[in-house]
């Protein structure tokens, strides 16, 4: 009977229990659906309570199927009814804390301070019911067996690529092998990690796959991923597809990094078991370590294919040395569609004891048969009368094999003779077979992962000659797609190609790294060397075709891959140059130094602009207008790296050649006139950048039109100069103007609508206008993570932006999220001392001493004085910036004698760069008012405030913060003086306009 009343109360306390979370559940998520800042501990409780109630709910339905001893039960109770009192307590401190929508203004404002002063308390009943979870948990499972969830609940997952082979023979002991060196793995070891090490060819992937496919149907494991480790690259994109899967709630990710902390932190937690294969680490030496990439956890387990001996210490290592003979023989007479008996038993062995046991020689020796509808018996005869060729290609071979590692015992040369058994069945005759040739050789000098039918396609379309080989994919001069489709449908056939995908618009395939090396080795190095020219004269027309700007991020990086390509055999074949091949490189130079330069490659980019310019300057002299181009895109790129001093040198150079060539009225002349003016505004030099930007504008509105793309850029930068002066009405106007053009001309989505955008968003925070402002900087920064990526320096010159606005906005903790993102992102892309990583550090400075930490300000303020000083020099408007800066912080400090110094320092340079009514002067002016009323020099005082007022509601309007700013501090300073009338006056001021705003 006692045990009866204990289930009884057991039962109604979990009943209980589950009542109240319910109701605490629909209490938070209220809150959430009306809050802007939702604090921590909140969030944690929400994801704790569920796990609770889903272990107690267990709990109590085992209890009626099996029932616990009056002992355990009576544990089981108290465990039970503390938590029971722990979500009574919370229940009573969310009525203290949380607003209802029924609440009047004093009583929310009651519950807005007990939330401060209670978080503590409901911090303690968190961490007291995340202990009763474990304890709960370990009873569970100690009491039935088994495991219990205690994060979340993980779903099945099966992300396998459909590459397995349908004439897969399964090898058993490897198989088993792979199963028993899980096992061998020691239990500190997280995760468990399986190499499985081989030369190219010998089916690592195959079997990894039929591992998973086995593993799958015994439920091994509740979760299988695969992930492409041939690049850091691709394994990016394997971690990205997985955070997509298994993230339930949809959530975005700001970056790469972040996607892959979040797939490795799931896993850690996971209760169940789970595999990720990564396939292909074949190059560890472009990773650094790669385990750096593998979650941790006691439940997880790694298979790893390569072909690189240093993957050894990753883990326990299995070694694929060939297939056995009984399994060779049973995948040469699948894939040969030949019966089994004895004669054919007797011929396949020596097959393939004569292709070294490797699968994929077999494999497509097996294809080679079945194409020809060969004997077994004669395709010795068939590999004997073709050794001679192969045997000229042995250097070649072992150059090969020292490149993969090498195992010196393996018969490698088997793999290459199957390959040119195949490459001989391509086309109906020998001129096909050149012509097919030549295009899937050439195809293994661009990027073999992703080859798309447009690169070849354009390449058509820009020649009015076209070699012969592409005429094979032509009908009366035109592209025909069904003759392309067809070619890559037989190389696939013939196991050269794999990943084919044939669309409506455009077909792509891809090369295995093997067979892209194979094809590369079979050719003598002058055919090498003429076919990365080709490649990379193929891509420089691919990208001419294309305007940048409109391209989708995708198509960019697609282009970026094949350019890492070209440049790759570039490095290998073509180390130096006769003077004839820069008529065909140059411009390929000059287009990829483009392409980085877009995608913030800036070393890259410097290294193909000098190599297109000695190309240029050797080919047509130093004063061709090519020569010319090339000069003016790098004085671009020096701007961009902010080396201004070389970017004007290479300015003036271009100008005066263009000047010389062109005339004074060209565009291109014009183009580097503008330019030159932007490099002006950056140095400080605002009289010279006006001009530069007036006769661009003349000109472009003569040459080109008022509504030209280049016209409305330099009205752009004109609105930024107009700003920079602080001559806010005009800039607006120049901005507007140059917005309305460009979503004319452009669209709203392009590059350079989104500048004036995000160039209007600054306009707008400097007028005081900041919702206004908010809404140009989002729509600036949506655009520029779509169109360029989330990590490019347009993009973070916005999130920079909208970190000042929420520091306006006294949002602290997203405007320091804004700056570290920008920080990181600039001094990734730019580096540490360039100006643009400069003014984010200022402006973290300036967050610092918002939030108190004077210390950390400091910091900031003098690494970024010592970069302006270095980089821009002592009078440039940004190190004045930063000098005010500083001069607030020691006056915070208490340091008033260096305040004033820097103060004083500030508005000298601010007088002679920007005159005496800039808002910048007059928020110096302001800072020594407050600085002289600390001192007690009222007088002085006075007089400062006087002039930052005239000169704010002149520049600004009566209303501007900055301008209400220093009527407070004037009212502040009457009422020090005892002038008790005019501060009245001056707050009423202040306060009608803030009851009216």
């Amino acid at each position: 009977m006692a045990e009866a009343f204990a289930a009884v109360g057991l039962a109604a306390s979990i009943l209980t229990f589950v009542d109240l979370s319910s109701k605490v559940l629909d209490r938070l998520r209220e809150f959430y659906s009306t809050a802007e800042d939702t604090p921590r501990v909140f969030q944690d409780i929400t994801t704790q309570l569920p796990l609770i109630v889903d272990i107690l709910t267990r709990v109590e339905k085992r209890c009626e199927d099996s029932p616990l001893t009056r002992d355990a039960q009576q544990t089981l109770l108290h465990v039970v009814k503390g938590c029971l009192r722990q979500i009574t307590m919370l229940d009573g401190l969310i009525e203290k804390m949380l607003p209802n929508s029924t609440d009047s203004t004093p009583r929310r404002l009651r519950k807005v301070i007990a939330s401060v002063l209670k978080e503590r308390d409901v911090v303690g009943i968190q961490r007291t019911l995340e202990t009763y979870k474990s304890t709960l948990t370990l009873h569970f499972i100690e009491k039935y067996g088994g495991s219990i969830a205690t994060t979340a609940r993980e779903s099945t997952y099966y992300e396998i690529p459909s590459l397995q082979v349908p004439q897969f023979v399964e090898r058993v002991e490897l198989l088993e092998e792979i199963e028993t060196s899980f096992a061998r793995v020691t239990r500190n070891t997280c995760p468990k990690i399986v190499v499985l090490l081989g030369m190219g060819g010998q089916g690592k992937t195959q079997l990894a796959l039929e591992y998973c496919r086995v593993a799958r149907t015994s439920e091994r494991f509740q979760a299988i991923f695969w992930i492409d480790a041939s690049s850091p690259n691709t394994v990016s994109h394997g971690f990205e597809i997985i955070a997509a899967k298994i993230s339930s709630d949809g959530r975005a990710f700001d970056d790469i990094e972040s996607k892959v902390t979040f797939v490795k932190e799931t896993l850690r937690k996971w209760q169940s078991s789970w595999l990720i294969v990564f396939d292909n680490y074949d190059q560890p030496g472009e990773f650094g370590n790669v385990a750096t990439y593998f979650p941790q956890g006691e439940t997880g387990s790694i298979l790893l294919t390569s072909r690189h001996a240093a993957s050894e210490r990753l883990g326990v290592t299995i070694r694929i040395t060939g297939m056995a003979e009984d399994e060779g023989l049973e995948l040469l007479l699948r894939q040969s569609k030949l019966e089994r008996n004895n004669g054919n038993a007797i011929e396949g062995r020596k097959i393939i004891q004569k292709l070294g046991y490797l699968p994929l020689a077999i494999d497509q020796a097996g294809a080679y048969i079945s194409a020809r509808k060969l004997p077994l018996r004669l395709f010795e005869k068939h590999y004997n009368e073709r050794k001679e060729t192969v045997l000229r290609h042995t250097p070649l071979l072992w150059e090969y094999r020292r490149r993969l590692g090498g195992d010196k015992d393996e018969a490698i040369l088997s793999v290459f003779t199957t390959w040119e058994l195949s490459f001989q069945q391509i086309g109906k005759n020998e001129n096909e077979r050149t012509m097919i040739g030549h295009f899937l050789t050439l195809s293994a000098f661009l990027d073999a992962s992703n080859i798309g039918e447009d690169l070849f396609k354009s390449h058509l379309a820009s020649t009015n000659d076209p070699t012969q080989w592409m005429k094979n994919f032509t009908s009366r001069g035109v592209w025909d797609q069904y003759k392309y489709q067809d070619t890559v449908a037989e190389l696939l056939s013939l196991s050269l190609l794999q990943g084919v995908d044939i669309g409506s618009s455009e077909s792509r395939f891809s090369l295995h790294p093997l067979v892209t090396d194979w094809l590369k080795l079979r050719t003598d190095l002058e055919g090498r060397q003429k076919y990365t020219i080709e490649a990379m004269v193929i891509l420089t027309n691919y990208v001419d075709m294309r305007d940048q700007d409109l391209l989708p991020l995708q198509i960019k990086m697609y282009m970026i891959s094949h350019v890492d390509a070209c440049l790759q055999n570039d490095k290998e074949y073509l180390p130096e140059l006769d003077e004839s091949d820069f008529v065909s490189l140059r411009g390929s130079a000059f287009t990829f130094a483009s392409l980085y330069r877009d995608h913030c490659r800036y070393q890259a980019a410097e290294a193909m602009y000098q190599r297109a310019l000695t190309g240029y300057e050797r080919a047509l002299g130093p004063e061709h207008t090519s020569t010319l181009d090339t000069v003016h895109n790098l004085g671009s790129l020096y701007a961009d790296q902010g080396k201004l001093t070389e970017a004007e040198a290479m300015y003036q150079r271009a100008l005066t050649g263009y000047e010389k060539a062109l005339g004074p009225e060209h565009t291109s002349t014009l183009d580097t006139v503008h330019n030159l003016g932007s490099l002006y505004a950056d140095q400080g030099k605002l009289t010279e950048a006006e001009a530069m930007y007036q006769r661009a504008l003349t000109g472009n509105e003569k040459a080109l039109g008022p509504e030209h793309t280049s016209t409305l850029d330099t009205v752009n930068n004109l609105g930024s100069l107009y700003a920079a002066q602080g001559k806010l009405t005009e800039a607006e106007a120049m901005y507007q103007r140059a917005l309305t053009g460009c979503e004319k001309a452009l669209g709203p989505e392009h590059t350079s609508t989104l500048d004036t955008v995000n160039n209007l968003g600054i306009l707008y925070a400097d007028q005081g206008k900041l919702t206004e402002a908010e809404a140009m900087y989002q729509r600036a920064l949506t655009g520029c993570e779509k169109a360029l990526g989330p990590e490019h320096t347009s993009t973070l010159d916005t999130v920079n932006n909208l970190g000042i606005l929420y520091a306006d906005q006294g949002k602290l903790t997203e405007a320091e999220a804004m700056y570290q993102r920008a920080l990181t992102g600039c001094e990734k892309a730019l580096g540490p001392e360039h100006t643009s990583t400069l003014v984010t550090v200022n402006n973290l400075g300036i967050l610092y001493a918002d939030q108190g930490k004077l210390a950390e300000a400091e910091a900031m303020f003098q690494r970024a004085l010592t970069g302006c000083e270095k980089a821009l020099g002592p009078e440039h408007t940004s190190t004045l910036s930063t000098v005010n800066n500083l001069g607030i912080l020691y006056a915070d400090q208490g340091k008033l004698a260096e305040a004033e110094a820097m103060f004083q320092r500030a508005l000298t340079g601010c007088e002679k760069a920007l005159g005496p009514e800039h808002t910048s002067t007059l928020s110096t002016v302001n800072n020594l008012g407050i600085l002289y009323a600390d001192q007690g020099k009222l007088a002085e005082a006075e007089a400062m405030f006087q002039r930052a007022l005239t000169g704010c509601e002149k520049a600004l309007g009566p209303e501007h913060t900055s301008t209400l700013d220093t009527v407070h501090n004037l009212g502040l300073l009457y009422a020090d003086q005892g002038k008790l009338a005019e501060a009245e006056a001056i707050y009423q001021r202040h306060s009608t306009w803030a009851r009216e705003s």
